[in-house]
């Protein structure tokens, strides 16, 4: 039901999107910062401006006139794998509200960028992205606002140009509540027009890292298949094939690493797959129920993974004692609504889930 090969451009490559005639280049995103040859950024610069003296260099640095992916860095020894086009002299850039970021605003929530169009949360598993109608359940966008106009007022009020009531934060799309990592809202109704058109036009990219319960034999490709959702919003129907009222569903994988170990059964092995997944189009429950239609569903997935299901349905231990479906998102590439230029944030896995990643590990090298 889903089709597996085609191209998934690795990473360090380009991405082109073709956006109503319009060609937009953008770097691919990588979760990992340790693929490439490691120089400091001022050695990259160097590169770029051969001419510049080495002291001018570290002016540019300490003025914050250089930028990487569009956020000032003033360290020319900072350690960075091969920026490209990401690193380089700024423009005017919206201020950012606060001096320390990334901060904690809840529990299960940190603030890690916020401007006049857009903030980036990285969201705990377990809380809501949005708020449900009639539940009082919090969410990432609820305790945003609620720290805007709470513990970060006295900040945002001493900022000329700054008004702090009108800082009302807007959804632009949604994680599942027990699904990880980065989440992007607005700041604005003009700018939450632009990002949601990014999200419809796809070029709103959306990677995520997860641990797939099995093997894949292709170590990247595509996973296409037809989804429809009933009239609850609850359920997903798949077909191989387009079928009335079904929405072609579109991901890209690729296999980052492999943990086995023998089973009981003499001469076989199990594997454990850590993948990183892009969505292309993002229905609901897309990556999950790709990952399972392709033989590797998610560790704690209690929806699409037998074990698990069983396990909840008896009451039973949840294998390697997993709690949660294992998939975060760890990057998101977007244009800024303001500038007009390309940003990309990203965020490392939760405790929970590096710790399931070093259990693997030890597990796969018979420790």
């Amino acid at each position: 039901m889903i089709k597996h090969g085609g191209e998934f451009d690795p990473i360090g490559a380009r991405l082109r999107v073709d956006l109503r005639g319009l060609t937009l280049e953008s770097a691919a995103m990588s979760d990992s910062e340790n693929e490439g040859e490691v120089k400091p950024a001022l050695e990259w610069l160097s590169e770029r401006y051969p001419d510049s003296p080495r002291k001018r260099l570290k002016d540019w640095f300490a003025k914050g006139r250089i930028q990487l992916d569009g956020v000032v860095i003033k360290k020319p020894h900072q350690q960075i794998t091969d920026p490209g086009d990401r690193l380089s002299m700024g423009g005017t850039l919206p201020p950012v509200f606060f001096r320390h970021l990334p901060t904690r605003i809840h529990a299960q929530a940190t603030l890690l960028y916020i401007d006049s169009s857009l903030a980036i949360v990285n969201k705990g598993a377990g809380l809501l992205s949005v708020p449900v109608p009639d539940s009082n359940q919090v969410s990432a966008l609820t305790v945003l606002e609620k720290f805007l106009q709470g513990k970060g007022a006295t900040e945002l009020d001493q900022q000329k140009g700054v008004h702090r009531k009108r800082l009302i934060p807007l959804p632009v799309h949604r994680l599942d509540q027990y699904t990880s990592g980065i989440i992007c809202f607005a700041m604005n109704p003009k700018a939450r027009e632009s990002l949601v058109r990014q999200v419809r036009d796809h070029t709103f990219l959306r990677e995520y890292m997860a641990i797939g319960d099995g093997k894949l034999d292709q170590k990247r490709g595509e996973w296409r298949a037809w989804f429809r959702l009933d009239e609850e919003g609850m359920h997903q129907t798949v077909f191989a094939t387009e079928e009335e009222g079904a929405t072609e569903a579109i991901s890209r994988y690729e296999v980052v690493e492999e943990y086995s170990w023998p089973t009981a059964v003499k001469g076989q092995r199990h594997t454990v797959s850590k993948l990183r997944l892009r969505l292309e189009t993002g229905l609901k429950h897309q990556l999950r129920i790709h990952a399972a239609g392709a033989g590797v569903p998610l560790l704690g997935d209690r929806h699409y993974h037998p074990d698990y299901k069983a396990a909840l349905k008896n009451k039973g231990g949840m294998p390697y004692n997993v709690q949660r479906q294992a998939l975060h998102a760890s990057s998101l590439g977007l244009v800024h609504p303001e500038t007009g230029k390309m940003r990309r944030f990203t965020c490392k896995f939760t405790k929970d889930l590096a710790d399931l990643e070093t259990m693997l590990r030890d597990k796969s090298q018979g420790q």
